[in-house]
């Protein structure tokens, strides 16, 4: 071998040395380089993981605290009293959250959950902050029933405005750590709930057990390059700073990712097990130990070439690499597929396949691809769209340079179950050729139906909407056209009459007639007027119910009186039964409780035909609420009835069955919706039942207080028998059931010739009834016919009384004549039964009732008294002198709120001794005034200027005569110091009650 082969060889090995050399080193570099690449690739996976994780667990959170007030609230509006609070509801309630367990604590702390269980949690600190009214979420090691980490969820239980105990929900240990448990590239990695000073709360890793009880913990300094100090560590945790640092743990080594969860003082940790980067990094340096083993006996240009190529390949790679990990990790959450279509090689490959059957490879032709899901489209409509859509050519010609992305919706059914899924697929251009065209595309497939539901729900609520504003629109229409027509009929009747009573005036029978049908035709108008006001009222919210004292026995003895003409005009037979009435003394609003009874019985006796029947039932159910009575009122007619579509719209305000400007039955169409409101303020409920060309029955039960009756002394009708006639068995069952409630000892019978036979064998056999109650109307034998009768039998010392839900006005004379000794209106009361017994055994007679309102004034009596009256409409003050003067009363009027005030402190002390008061009013109104003269005790005149104090203005009667007759109305004149409140039109008996109390 020469020395120039030497020099060869040598200068060979050189070579081949120093390309080995440039491998090893091309290699080192590659493998610090790839393994730099994947650590902080890593790094940026765990941070966009922990941040979706936390978004997901803030609104985990909301969405359960929601769900615990959603459940506190329902659970409150179930209870009438603190007492009924138990384990039965709560179950019941918590059967729709998705809770482990639900809770109740009450006020002492003793708590059960929704198993029954019972223990005290009046320790806990949930509990103390919840009874101070607070929500929140706390998370505690050893819960009351499972002993184990719970993450519970509390809320105040509210009743009556006040905290009476606390609602929790709570998840257990082993749901925690299923809701926390991730998985990253198939392995799972540990998640961690912590607080603010790092404690773990919750977590996800099956190594829990082991020892993690505070991120710190976790912290591993020793060695790791680029770690924060445990001292920076600690002070981001406790100012809620996201932080990354290194961790070694009995389970491994790794990476941690601290942040904070939005809205809450909780922090998320979420670790990345170096495990995890050493297989990737171990897969990635395989190819590169390949490389090594190929290019070992290479020669050095070839191992310099290929390190070269390797070099520029790993450059791209590692570019693809980064867009294509930025899509996948963007848009993971939101979409179910990823698939890129080669739109030039016509292929596909996915992914993400979630939903995909086995029968579809994950990459393939694309013709494959098309015809496996033109099998799965709901329908062939959809089919054949999507058909067109997915060719290559389409997509070509559609995603041009200015589109940047193709939107496609559409409809996909479960082979298996059936059930049809929206979808939303986005086709993004990702390679293009030199002319423009697309070569590639990224296919994305979001599944949306919950926003396509969501979406098709709210277009349906719309069009619902719209359709309900329109008909609300055209029942307005109609309502305001018929109303036209319903308030002109009074109108021209007033008009006319008024007419007709000038030119007769020199009749007085003739003028007499005239004004007693314009009065029936304003009170028609001025009900349909109240109607309207009422509706305005209560479509505006400000309907309000007034509470005093009253009995039951009038408000239906007043209803009674207003129906009864009605009735007895149409020739309708009426029944009128009660059961059961323990307490006739109540607390609420006779007033609207009447408006209720009128509105009902009135269509009643407008829908039913002559020789029909128009019933009331009354009946006292059981009160689960204290202190207050339950009653039933149950109005039932043989009229015309409803139909069923009707039925489900009879309380909407503007509905009429009937249009009065063809049948010529009057109304507005707002007394069943004001009905409805009426009794909803009072907590009662309302149900109809009704069939065309039978009849209808309405059923009204409603709560109200409960007052102490005056106690009377019964010891005197104990024990004293009593005969009853009635041909309804029912209703003289029920008059027994009321004369035995009183100590007495009844018998019935159910005709008048029973009851004269049973007069009879009483009278022979020694025992005499003290008293006989007679139905009016039996058939075969009336009521006044068998007390011709029985009188004939008995002395005049036995009192015989008439039962009757009619008007016995008409034939009061006949009965006294033949004997009878008294009246009675269905239904019997108690009380009025009492009254009228002891006031007959007693031998007291009735005083009798004035024939008429002019009667009440002529018998009235207030000569010496002054008042003033303050009234800004000039024909209203001269009704009222007139109708004030016929009392005796000296009236002085003032024009407005400011006269009134001047001639109050003009006058001597008192020179008046009662202010009627009307309410709206130029330069001062009612309130105004009122407060003014309140003002004037204490040396305050009407502008605020220091007077002399007129002690005696501080006590004079303030009385509001005023059209304002609402409830609030009333409040707001009592807030301005008036004593009383009298609505217009003045009643006559109302007035001479409000002069009786305060002159």
């Amino acid at each position: 071998m020469t020395e120039t082969d030497n020099k060869t060889r040598y200068g060979r090995i050189a070579s081949i040395l120093i390309a080995l050399a440039i491998v090893i080193a091309a290699f080192a570099l590659f493998t610090t380089m790839n393994n730099e690449r994947i650590s902080e690739q890593n790094t940026k996976y765990l941070q966009g993981s922990t941040e979706q994780s936390a978004r997901r667990i803030s609104e985990w959170m909301a969405d359960s605290q929601t769900e615990i007030k959603l459940l506190s609230s329902m659970y409150a509006s179930t209870l009438s009293g603190v007492d009924e609070i138990s384990a039965a509801g709560i179950e019941q309630l918590a059967n729709y959250t998705k809770f482990d367990y639900t809770t109740i604590s009450l006020e002492d702390g003793r708590t059960i959950d929704n198993t029954g269980q019972e223990a005290d949690a009046a320790d806990r600190e949930y509990f103390m902050q919840g009874m101070e009214g607070e929500s929140g979420v706390c998370a505690v090691d050893n819960s009351l029933f499972y002993n184990d980490l719970s993450v519970i969820f509390y809320t105040p239980l509210y009743f009556d405005g006040e905290v009476v105990g606390v609602i929790c929900g709570a998840y257990r240990e082993d749901s925690m750590e299923k809701f926390l448990r991730t998985y990253i590239f198939g392995e799972q990695t540990n998640t961690y709930l912590l607080e603010r000073d790092g404690d773990v709360m919750a977590h996800s890793s099956t190594t829990y057990s082991s020892g993690v009880k505070s991120a710190v913990d976790l912290y591993f300094e020793e060695g790791s390059s680029g770690n924060i100090s445990r001292d920076d560590l600690e002070s981001s945790l406790q100012s809620g700073v996201s932080v990354t640092f290194n961790y070694k743990g009995e389970s491994g080594s790794g990476t941690a990712y601290v942040m904070p969860i939005e809205n809450y003082d909780w922090l998320i940790m979420r670790t990345f097990p170096s495990s995890i980067t050493d297989g990737m990094q171990s897969r990635a340096n395989a190819a590169g130990l390949v490389l090594v083993g190929l290019v070992g006996g290479a020669l050095a240009l070839v191992a310099g070439v290929l390190l070269v190529q390797t070099m520029r390949q790993r450059r791209k790679l590692l570019s693809e690499s980064e867009h294509v990990t930025s899509i996948v990790n963007s848009s993971l959450v939101l979409f179910n597929r990823f698939a890129v279509i080669d739109l030039a090689n016509n292929t596909y490959e996915y992914l993400k396949d979630e939903g995909i059957k086995d029968d579809l490879p994950r990459n393939g032709e694309y013709h494959m691809f098309r015809y496996y899901w033109q099998t799965r489209f709901c329908d062939d409509d959809e089919a054949e769209r999507m058909k067109e859509e997915l060719k290559p050519e389409a997509i070509r010609e559609r995603l041009t340079e200015d589109v940047p992305y193709l939107h496609f919706e559409y409809r996909l059914r479960d082979q298996e179950t059936g059930e049809v899924r929206w979808s939303q697929a986005s086709m993004l251009p990702l390679q293009r050729d030199g002319s423009g065209v697309v070569t590639s595309v990224l296919l994305s497939v979001q599944d949306v139906t919950d926003v396509k539901e969501r979406e098709i729900a709210n277009r349906n609520a719309l069009e619902d909407a719209f359709r309900e504003a329109e008909r609300a629109s055209r029942a307005k229409t109609d309502f305001l056209n018929s109303m036209s027509h319903d308030i002109r009929t009074p109108m021209n009747s007033i008009m006319g009459l008024t007419a007709i009573a000038s030119m007769y005036l020199d009749d007085p029978e003739r003028v007499k007639d005239c004004l007693t049908k314009i009065t029936t035709s304003s009170r028609h108008l001025l009900g349909l007027i109240n109607e309207v006001l009422d509706m305005a009222k209560i479509e505006s919210g400000n309907l309000g119910l007034s509470e005093e004292d009253f009995d039951l026995p009038e408000t239906v003895e007043s209803l009674m009186s207003i129906m009864t003409p009605q009735i007895n005009d149409k020739k309708l037979n009426l029944k009128v039964e009660i059961a059961d009435i323990q307490h006739e003394h109540v607390v609420g609003d006779p007033m609207r409780l009447q408006q209720v009874f009128v509105n009902i019985m009135g269509n009643s006796v407008k829908f039913t035909p002559e020789g029909g029947t128009v019933s009331l039932r009354i009946k006292e159910l059981p009160s689960r609420v204290k202190g207050s009575g339950c009653y039933e009122f149950t109005f039932s007619d043989t009229g015309c009835g409803m139909s069923e579509e009707f039925v489900q719209k009879v309380f909407e305000p503007f509905t009429r069955a009937n249009d009065s400007r063809v049948t010529k039955v009057e109304g507005t169409g707002l007394g069943m919706s004001i009905v409805r409101s009426v009794v909803n303020l009072m907590n009662g409920t309302i149900d109809v039942k009704s069939k065309l060309g039978e009849g209808t029955t309405f059923t009204v039960t409603v709560y109200m207080k409960l007052r102490d009756g005056d106690d009377q002394d019964l010891t005197p009708l104990e024990g004293l028998r009593v005969l009853v006639a009635d041909d309804e068995q029912t209703a003289a069952e029920s008059a027994c059931e009321v004369l035995k409630s009183i100590g007495m000892e009844p018998d019935y019978v159910l005709s008048g010739d029973d009851a004269v036979d049973a007069v009879r064998r009483s009278v022979e056999n020694d025992r005499s009834y003290v008293a006989v109650i007679l139905d009016w109307k039996m058939p075969g034998k009336s009521g006044i016919e068998a007390a011709r009768e029985i009188r004939e039998i008995v002395s005049d010392d036995m009192p015989i009384i008439i039962l009757s839900a009619y008007d016995w006005t008409a034939v009061e004379q006949e009965a006294r004549s033949v004997g009878v000794d008294a009246f009675i209106a269905k239904p019997l009361f108690k009380s009025r039964l009492v009254h009228v017994m002891k006031g007959l055994l007693a031998s007291d007679e009735e005083e009798g009732e004035p024939a008429s309102e002019y009667e009440v004034l002529q018998q009235s009596d207030f000569s010496g008294h002054r008042v003033l009256l303050t009234e800004d409409n000039s024909i209203a003050a001269a009704i009222a002198m007139d109708i004030m003067g016929m009392t005796g009363l000296e009236v002085d009027h003032a024009e407005n709120g400011r006269i009134a005030v001047e001639k109050l402190l003009d006058a001597e002390p008192g020179h008046y001794d009662l202010v009627f008061m009307d309410i709206q009013m130029p330069v001062m109104n009612g309130y105004e005034a009122a407060k003014a003269i309140r003002a004037t005790a204490e040396g305050r005149g009407p502008d605020g200027e220091a007077i002399d104090a007129r002690a005696d203005l501080g006590e004079i009667p303030i009385v509001a005569l005023t059209a304002d007759a609402f409830a609030d109305d009333v409040a707001r004149a009592r807030a301005a110091g008036m004593n009383a409140h009298m609505s217009k039109p003045m009643e006559i008996e109302l007035l001479v009650k409000t002069l009786k109390e305060w002159l």
